[in-house]
């Protein structure tokens, strides 16, 4: 079962497509498993979800924030 972080990631990647479409570059409040508003900055939005969430996880995070992967290598030793 999903913690409410994971419900949160859940909601931001589902959401990115249309907030990127709408907003482009921002960043966003994720609460509740949806889309609260965006920002400009990140200090703007901490500061809304700390008055409006103070007892709840949120997901802050910028629309054109990259992932970083590690890559998976398979090694194979031959006998």
């Amino acid at each position: 079962m999903p913690d409410a972080l994971d419900k949160q990631i859940e909601a931001f990647d589902r959401l990115l497509p249309s907030i990127r479409k709408q907003k482009g570059g921002t960043w966003v409040v994720i609460a509740r498993g949806e889309l609260q508003d965006t920002f400009t900055d990140f200090s703007k939005a901490a500061i809304y979800a700390e008055e409006h969430f103070p007892d709840e996880q949120v997901l802050i995070r910028n629309t054109e924030a990259k992932e970083e992967f590690a890559p998976f290598i398979l090694m194979s030793v031959a006998d």
